[in-house]
């Protein structure tokens, strides 16, 4: 068991095919002694993206701050500060604050992936 603030753990860009002014943190994972899931910090800076795609594992989500719309095949969803997000596992999705004032940060629980 330990405790650690998140600002410790590295903050990365994220280079996925066109994403724009995103940084994550592997906040747990493999590295940190995790064995079956892995929790992720996201922060879109305003006039970031992460664009549509889609993953084999599904997400959970759990909004910190701010607000963007969500991409998916479902229009018209926004994701603000409080809310969850499920994604399903091959579900096309993204996250757009390109018209953002401010980040839109969230926590994003998956399952332990061979990356990290």
């Amino acid at each position: 068991m330990y405790v650690v603030n998140f600002k410790e753990r590295e903050e990365t860009p994220v280079e996925f095919a066109n994403s724009k002014n995103v940084m994550m943190r592997w906040l747990i994972g493999r590295r940190t002694g995790a064995k079956t899931y892995a929790m992720r910090h996201f922060d879109i800076k305003p006039g970031g993206i992460i664009p549509l795609h889609t993953h084999s594992e599904e997400h959970e989500i759990f909004v910190l701050e701010g607000e963007a719309k969500v991409l998916s095949d479902v229009e018209g969803l926004v994701a603000k500060k409080d809310d969850v997000v499920f994604v399903p596992s091959e579900m096309p999705h993204g996250y757009d604050n390109t018209e953002g004032t401010k980040s839109f940060r969230f926590i994003c629980v998956i399952p332990l992936l061979d990356q990290e």
